[in-house]
């Protein structure tokens, strides 16, 4: 992932609204933070306060997701909430079981959403996700 000068900016904002730490942010048609673990709740905020101030000033929508060392722990928080049957770790792998609306959600259009999806495990974890 390389730091760009508008996600650097976002990011800072980000910290000074929430208070939280942020460790990077992606952007996509949303912006999804990555936060510490365990600084979830204060990044939402009482009443998703922090995410409503966020978004009114920057017009985006964003998405908080909570850091965890397990990348299946991990993939869950970034997929939530969206509801799967299965998660599995296969050698340099993470496989997905959902029905198919689910399936349909996670790959999106032009596999749109899987890529984004990878982009971020990958950031992390060098691993794929593959959904079945």
């Amino acid at each position: 992932m390389k730091l760009t000068q508008e996600i650097i900016q976002y990011i800072n904002l980000f910290e000074k609204i929430t208070g939280s730490h942020v460790k990077s942010c992606f952007i996509s048609s949303q912006l999804t933070f990555i936060v510490a673990e365990g600084n979830a709740s204060k990044a939402i905020g009482k009443g998703g306060i922090n995410v409503k101030k966020f978004e009114k000033l920057v017009n985006k929508k964003i998405k908080i997701v909570e850091y965890n060392q397990d990348p299946l722990e991990f993939t869950k928080n970034l997929i939530y909430p969206l509801k799967i049957k299965d998660i599995r770790l296969n050698n340099d792998m993470i496989e997905i079981h959902a029905d198919i609306n689910t399936k349909a959600l996670l790959i999106g259009r032009n596999s749109q959403n899987l890529s984004y999806l990878n982009d971020i495990i990958k950031n992390y974890f060098n691993l794929i996700i593959k959904v079945r």
